[in-house]
């Protein structure tokens, strides 16, 4: 018997332990030991329901046999725990082994207590589990006894949800936690094999998904059937408790190991993944459940499979197990294939929590081999691209060399013709001569003709090299040097040729020039065609105008830039599209390889050129030359 005090000092207990922690299984243990010691009773436990799997799983107890009670799982209204949770109604029984509900239980030895009062804990008007206290001897409950335990319950309720929200959201962060570095350990590694077996890994690692065995197929769309390509978990029951013991001593960021082992492709040396490759499964919705799962984009959770029309028997012999769950894999409403999973060695079921964590797995996985498809296609359709692009390149590169061949040809024929002619006329003249010596007349005659071969065979040689300018500019000789300086260098040149074409020339250069890199001689063949080239554009005469100037490109690139305006009215369209085409000129002399030649060497300095052309007005070239070192963009 027990009086108003104790039964306040118990509730306090209680109440304390409720709100002290969110460790249900710890509030639960603690509980039992209030409630059987200041009761003075010889046995308590406490069930709980599962709602997944619609049983009473004995959570916490003393007194009954400690190594037996975590296998006790009972039927809702089955025995007088099943009743009481069923009908949500207190038992309180003198006599307990006499009660028609009474259901004999083995693991707990029921048998031996006498007594027994069971209460049910109920919160939202549903039964969440049952308390129960047993005695050794016969007695009867008072009624304070049955409503202390009943007040009891109704706080136990409350804990009970609080620490279930909590357990969920706990697993829900794991979840997301597993899935965070699952996702970030795929986009770690290169290869489709790597990715899969990260997200099988993941499945199988127990803080992860906790499967003893995670298998993947993939659907053959020509043949119609699921092929075996990966397997991951142990071989045999010894393989699977050193793989535990091995992955509970492993520390550090999951991904990280995930990565790490990927990489050093253990898993191929698998038994069981050999195993898996070698199984075929044809696709036939409705007659086996992988084809099912797939057909219908659903994850099937099959709990007795030997009495499941849908799973063949060969296929349960094939895993070995009664009990596996399938997961479909689809990415943009194609099958792409599914994910088995099971428990083979520790014969856990497998819960709705579990089912949920292996379809967002299924998703991962999906989108990995998605996207390794379409890595696949790009890589492929990329190469094709190349090879059409090398095509065009040859292409264009053999119509580049019979045109400059022509063209070539075209130069040389001329200056070659005179050589000819005027080198057997001077031949004829030389066998006057030395028939006449005094005849001045025919040495005269032949000066002039050996003048004209000297002459042509330097438009030759300028020729050729020019040609070799613009085909190769060349190793650059760069020196540190002031680019104003040169283009003094160059005007007195050109002095003369502004005063007989009336050509007024105005320069503007900076007070405190910038040096720069520069291949001086080359530069100066630049400048040279650039003034020339201005100079020709204006017969009649005009105005020159240089400027330089430092500025910057859209890029911020610090550069110089050299701008040459001239007067000369302008260049007529369809001649300034082909400004820089080799050979490409309107004038009765020069090979047309003045600009071409330009633009190679200022390209080879890592600068640019460019012309603006302003019809009956004239045009400015522009050059953009960088201010640090550059390297020779000649070199390879």
């Amino acid at each position: 018997m027990i009086d108003q005090t104790l039964s306040l000092e118990i509730l306090r207990d209680v109440a304390q332990i409720a709100t002290s922690t969110l460790d249900l299984d710890h509030t639960l243990d603690r509980i039992i030991e209030v409630i059987k010691n200041k009761l003075r009773i010889d046995a308590c436990a406490i069930y709980l329901f599962d709602e997944g799997a619609r049983r009473l799983n004995l959570r916490a107890s003393s007194g009954l046999p400690v190594d037996k009670i975590s296998n006790v799982s009972l039927e809702m209204g089955k025995g007088i725990t099943g009743w009481v949770a069923q009908n949500k109604i207190t038992l309180a029984l003198s006599e307990a082994l006499r009660d028609p509900r009474f259901v004999y239980f083995p693991e707990i030895e029921e048998e031996k207590y006498k007594s027994m009062l069971s209460v049910p804990v109920v919160a939202d008007n549903q039964c969440i589990g049952v308390v129960n206290v047993h005695t050794l001897q016969q007695r009867d409950f008072p009624e304070m006894e049955i409503s202390l335990l009943e007040t009891i319950a109704n706080q136990m309720s409350g804990c009970i949800r609080n620490a279930a929200i909590y357990t969920r959201n706990q697993m829900l962060l794991k979840e997301l936690t597993i899935l965070y570095d699952v996702g970030m350990a795929v986009q770690s590694v290169p290869k489709l094999e790597y990715g899969l077996w990260i997200i099988l890994s993941g499945l199988t690692r127990g803080e992860a998904g906790g499967f003893n065995r995670a298998m993947l197929f993939m659907l053959n769309e020509k043949t119609k059937m699921f092929q075996g390509v990966m397997g991951l978990g142990p071989d045999s029951p010894e393989d699977a408790q050193r793989i535990w013991t091995a992955l509970g001593q492993k520390s550090g960021a999951l991904d990280q190991w995930m990565v790490t082992e990927a990489e050093n492709d253990q898993y191929n040396r698998s038994a069981f993944n050999a195993y898996v490759k070698t199984l075929r499964i044809p696709f036939r919705p409705g007659e086996n459940v992988l084809s099912e799962a797939l057909a219908q984009r659903k994850t099937v959770n099959v709990k007795d499979a030997q009495n499941d029309p849908q799973v063949p028997r060969d296929f349960i012999n094939a895993l070995g197990v009664n009990a596996f769950a399938v997961a479909p894999l689809i990415a943009r409403e194609e099958n792409l294939g599914v994910i088995l999973v099971d428990n083979r060695y520790n014969y856990k079921p497998i819960s709705e929590g579990n089912l949920r964590l292996l379809s967002r797995f299924a998703i991962h996985a999906s989108w990995v081999i998605e996207n390794s498809r379409l890595f696949a296609r790009l890589l492929e359709t990329n190469k094709e691209l190349l090879s059409i692009k090398e095509q065009l390149i040859d292409s264009e590169k053999l119509s580049a060399l019979g045109e400059l061949s022509a063209e070539v040809a075209h130069e040389i024929k001329n200056p070659l013709v005179s050589i000819g002619g005027f080198a057997r006329r001077l031949k004829d003249r030389i066998v006057i001569i030395e028939k006449d010596p005094s005849n001045h007349s025919a040495f005269e005659t032949a000066t002039n003709y050996a003048n004209i071969i000297v002459n042509e065979v330097e438009r030759l040689e300028n020729l050729l090299k020019n040609i070799l300018i613009y085909s190769k500019p060349g190793d650059l000789q760069l020196e540190q040097c002031v680019l104003t300086s040169l283009l003094d260098d160059v005007i007195v040149l050109f002095q003369s040729g502004f005063y007989e074409q009336k050509i007024d020339f105005h320069c503007n250069f900076p007070k405190d020039p910038q040096p720069t890199y520069l291949d001086r001689q080359k530069m100066k063949q630049v400048l040279i065609n650039l003034i020339y080239n201005a100079i020709e554009s204006m017969p009649n005469g005009g105005s020159l105008t240089i400027d330089v100037y430092p500025g910057r490109q859209d890029g911020g690139q610090e550069v110089l830039t050299l701008s040459v305006k001239d007067t000369g009215g302008g260049i007529p369209p369809e001649v300034f599209a082909n400004i820089f085409n080799p050979f490409f000129t309107t004038k009765n002399h020069g090979t047309g390889l003045g600009l071409s030649v330009c633009r190679k060497i200022i390209e080879s300095h890592g600068g640019v050129i460019r012309v603006e052309n302003n019809i009956g007005r004239g045009v400015t070239v522009f050059i953009h030359l960088p201010l640090q070192n550059v390297c020779d963009y000649t070199k390879n």
